[in-house]
Protein backbone atom coordinates (compact mmCIF):
# COMPACT_ATOMS: atom_id res chain seq x y z
CA UNK A 1 0.00 0.00 0.00
CA UNK A 2 1.47 3.78 -0.80
CA UNK A 3 0.32 6.83 0.77
CA UNK A 4 -1.71 7.98 -1.85
CA UNK A 5 -4.21 5.12 -1.62
CA UNK A 6 -4.61 6.30 2.26
CA UNK A 7 -7.76 7.72 3.32
CA UNK A 8 -7.18 11.62 4.12
CA UNK A 9 -6.46 11.27 7.93
CA UNK A 10 -4.09 8.75 7.47
CA UNK A 11 -2.19 10.74 4.88
CA UNK A 12 -2.54 13.31 7.46
CA UNK A 13 -0.99 11.28 10.38
CA UNK A 14 2.14 10.25 8.46
CA UNK A 15 2.74 13.94 7.38
CA UNK A 16 1.46 16.32 10.50
CA UNK A 17 3.94 17.60 12.36
CA UNK A 18 1.69 19.55 14.98
CA UNK A 19 -0.58 17.08 16.36
CA UNK A 20 1.44 15.57 19.01
CA UNK A 21 1.37 11.53 19.39
CA UNK A 22 -2.05 11.93 20.98
CA UNK A 23 -3.03 13.89 17.83
CA UNK A 24 -1.86 11.33 15.68
CA UNK A 25 -3.51 8.05 17.46
CA UNK A 26 -6.41 9.94 16.34
CA UNK A 27 -5.96 10.31 12.77
CA UNK A 28 -5.40 7.07 12.50
CA UNK A 29 -8.09 5.78 13.93
CA UNK A 30 -10.53 7.44 12.33
CA UNK A 31 -8.68 6.42 8.99
CA UNK A 32 -8.44 2.68 9.82
CA UNK A 33 -12.24 3.00 10.51
CA UNK A 34 -12.88 3.86 7.27
CA UNK A 35 -11.21 0.49 6.06
CA UNK A 36 -12.26 -1.69 8.51
CA UNK A 37 -14.48 -3.37 6.63
CA UNK A 38 -12.15 -4.41 4.46
CA UNK A 39 -9.71 -6.69 6.55
CA UNK A 40 -6.99 -6.85 4.27
CA UNK A 41 -7.00 -2.97 3.47
CA UNK A 42 -6.83 -2.51 7.03
CA UNK A 43 -4.37 -4.70 7.88
CA UNK A 44 -2.45 -3.53 4.80
CA UNK A 45 -2.81 -0.18 6.05
CA UNK A 46 -2.00 -0.90 9.53
CA UNK A 47 1.51 -2.51 8.51
CA UNK A 48 2.28 0.75 6.45
CA UNK A 49 1.99 3.38 9.36
CA UNK A 50 3.39 1.18 11.85
CA UNK A 51 6.63 1.39 9.20
CA UNK A 52 5.83 5.22 8.83
CA UNK A 53 4.97 6.03 12.72
CA UNK A 54 8.28 4.38 14.16
CA UNK A 55 8.02 6.20 17.04
CA UNK A 56 4.58 6.18 17.98
CA UNK A 57 3.32 3.28 20.60
CA UNK A 58 -0.09 3.71 20.31
CA UNK A 59 0.82 2.02 17.18
CA UNK A 60 1.23 -1.07 18.69
CA UNK A 61 -2.10 -0.78 20.80
CA UNK A 62 -3.72 0.22 17.58
CA UNK A 63 -2.38 -2.58 15.78
CA UNK A 64 -3.62 -5.21 18.45
CA UNK A 65 -7.16 -3.54 18.15
CA UNK A 66 -7.09 -3.92 14.03
CA UNK A 67 -6.26 -7.53 14.45
CA UNK A 68 -9.16 -8.51 17.30
CA UNK A 69 -11.97 -10.26 16.59
CA UNK A 70 -13.94 -7.31 16.64
CA UNK A 71 -11.35 -4.32 15.32
CA UNK A 72 -14.16 -1.52 14.76
CA UNK A 73 -15.42 -1.92 18.27
CA UNK A 74 -11.91 -1.99 19.50
CA UNK A 75 -11.19 1.22 18.08
CA UNK A 76 -14.18 2.82 18.61
CA UNK A 77 -13.41 1.51 22.52
CA UNK A 78 -9.68 3.14 22.38
CA UNK A 79 -10.59 6.60 21.16
CA UNK A 80 -13.06 6.80 23.59
CA UNK A 81 -11.24 5.84 26.44
CA UNK A 82 -8.48 8.09 24.73
CA UNK A 83 -10.52 10.87 24.83
CA UNK A 84 -11.69 10.43 28.33
CA UNK A 85 -8.26 9.76 29.37
CA UNK A 86 -6.78 12.80 28.02
CA UNK A 87 -9.30 14.99 29.66
CA UNK A 88 -8.26 13.47 33.35
CA UNK A 89 -4.77 13.81 32.53
CA UNK A 90 -5.37 17.74 31.70
CA UNK A 91 -6.65 17.89 34.86
CA UNK A 92 -4.40 16.21 37.10
CA UNK A 93 -1.40 18.34 35.07
CA UNK A 94 -3.22 21.68 35.93
CA UNK A 95 -3.54 20.39 39.95
CA UNK A 96 -0.12 19.27 40.34
CA UNK A 97 1.54 22.84 38.62
CA UNK A 98 -1.05 24.72 40.44
CA UNK A 99 0.23 23.12 43.51
CA UNK A 100 3.78 24.31 42.77
CA UNK A 101 2.83 27.30 42.65
CA UNK A 102 5.11 28.85 40.09
CA UNK A 103 6.32 29.32 36.18
CA UNK A 104 5.98 26.23 34.07
CA UNK A 105 8.08 25.51 31.03
CA UNK A 106 7.44 22.66 28.60
CA UNK A 107 8.99 20.20 26.36
CA UNK A 108 7.42 20.82 23.00
CA UNK A 109 5.25 18.69 20.60
CA UNK A 110 2.57 17.22 23.44
CA UNK A 111 -0.91 18.01 22.69
CA UNK A 112 -1.55 17.31 26.30
CA UNK A 113 0.54 20.16 27.42
CA UNK A 114 -0.58 22.14 24.78
CA UNK A 115 -4.16 22.06 26.52
CA UNK A 116 -2.54 22.43 30.02
CA UNK A 117 -0.81 25.44 29.42
CA UNK A 118 -3.56 26.63 27.38
CA UNK A 119 -6.05 26.88 30.74
CA UNK A 120 -3.18 28.07 32.96
CA UNK A 121 -3.07 31.90 33.99
CA UNK A 122 -0.50 33.92 32.11
CA UNK A 123 1.53 34.36 35.36
CA UNK A 124 1.84 30.62 35.55
CA UNK A 125 3.35 30.72 32.16
CA UNK A 126 5.99 33.61 32.28
CA UNK A 127 9.18 34.13 34.53
CA UNK A 128 11.78 31.77 35.50
CA UNK A 129 10.17 28.52 35.47
CA UNK A 130 9.91 26.18 38.59
CA UNK A 131 8.81 23.18 36.99
CA UNK A 132 8.55 21.69 33.89
CA UNK A 133 5.75 19.71 32.00
CA UNK A 134 6.50 16.84 29.24
CA UNK A 135 4.60 14.74 27.04
CA UNK A 136 5.95 10.76 25.84
CA UNK A 137 5.68 9.11 22.21
CA UNK A 138 6.72 5.85 24.20
CA UNK A 139 7.07 4.58 27.96
CA UNK A 140 8.98 0.98 28.44
CA UNK A 141 9.46 -0.52 31.71
CA UNK A 142 12.71 1.64 31.90
CA UNK A 143 13.10 4.35 29.41
CA UNK A 144 10.70 7.16 27.68
CA UNK A 145 11.05 7.84 24.35
CA UNK A 146 10.38 11.85 23.50
CA UNK A 147 11.34 14.61 21.29
CA UNK A 148 15.30 15.75 21.75
CA UNK A 149 15.36 18.20 25.04
CA UNK A 150 13.26 16.11 27.00
CA UNK A 151 16.45 15.09 28.86
CA UNK A 152 18.01 18.17 29.40
CA UNK A 153 14.89 19.71 30.49
CA UNK A 154 14.32 16.22 33.27
CA UNK A 155 17.60 17.18 34.40
CA UNK A 156 17.42 21.14 34.87
CA UNK A 157 13.86 21.00 36.43
CA UNK A 158 11.50 18.77 38.26
CA UNK A 159 9.68 17.37 34.99
CA UNK A 160 5.85 15.55 35.11
CA UNK A 161 5.18 13.23 32.09
CA UNK A 162 1.64 13.72 30.88
CA UNK A 163 0.28 11.34 28.92
CA UNK A 164 -1.83 8.60 28.83
CA UNK A 165 -1.79 4.64 28.76
CA UNK A 166 -1.58 4.02 24.75
CA UNK A 167 2.47 4.81 25.47
CA UNK A 168 2.68 2.06 27.57
CA UNK A 169 4.29 -0.85 25.75
CA UNK A 170 6.47 -3.99 26.65
CA UNK A 171 10.03 -3.86 26.32
CA UNK A 172 10.58 -5.61 22.97
CA UNK A 173 8.23 -3.15 21.42
CA UNK A 174 9.88 -0.58 22.57
CA UNK A 175 13.26 -1.31 21.65
CA UNK A 176 11.64 -1.29 17.89
CA UNK A 177 10.73 2.48 18.37
CA UNK A 178 12.53 5.17 17.52
CA UNK A 179 13.59 8.21 14.84
CA UNK A 180 16.17 10.99 14.62
CA UNK A 181 14.08 13.64 16.57
CA UNK A 182 13.34 11.25 19.69
CA UNK A 183 15.80 10.44 22.46
CA UNK A 184 15.73 8.12 25.55
CA UNK A 185 15.35 9.30 28.70
CA UNK A 186 15.61 7.08 31.96
CA UNK A 187 12.07 6.90 33.24
CA UNK A 188 13.80 7.81 36.54
CA UNK A 189 14.95 11.35 35.36
CA UNK A 190 10.91 12.38 35.73
CA UNK A 191 9.50 13.16 39.24
CA UNK A 192 6.11 11.33 38.07
CA UNK A 193 4.02 10.23 35.30
CA UNK A 194 0.45 11.22 34.51
CA UNK A 195 -1.28 8.42 33.05
CA UNK A 196 -4.93 8.69 32.24
CA UNK A 197 -5.43 11.22 35.46
CA UNK A 198 -2.94 8.90 37.72
CA UNK A 199 -0.42 11.02 38.98
CA UNK A 200 2.21 7.70 39.27
CA UNK A 201 5.60 7.21 40.59
CA UNK A 202 8.23 5.92 38.17
CA UNK A 203 8.49 2.26 40.00
CA UNK A 204 4.63 2.17 39.35
CA UNK A 205 4.67 3.00 35.46
CA UNK A 206 7.63 0.84 35.16
CA UNK A 207 6.22 -1.88 36.98
CA UNK A 208 3.15 -1.57 35.01
CA UNK A 209 4.91 -1.32 31.57
CA UNK A 210 6.81 -4.44 32.44
CA UNK A 211 3.32 -6.54 32.75
CA UNK A 212 2.95 -6.07 29.33
CA UNK A 213 3.23 -8.48 26.97
CA UNK A 214 3.95 -8.51 23.16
Amino acid sequence: MDQASLPTSLREAVTVTTAGATGVARLVIEGLLELIDDPAAAADATEFLTAELPGYAPMWHIANAVRSDEPAESLRRIRAELDHAVEKTVKAGLGWVGEHGGPVTCAPSSSIVKQILAQLPESMRTGEPVVALAGADAIGPGTVLNIRGTRELAERLPTLIVTTALKLVPEPVFARLGAPVFEHIPLDSFVGVVLDGEILSPGEVRRRAAELRE
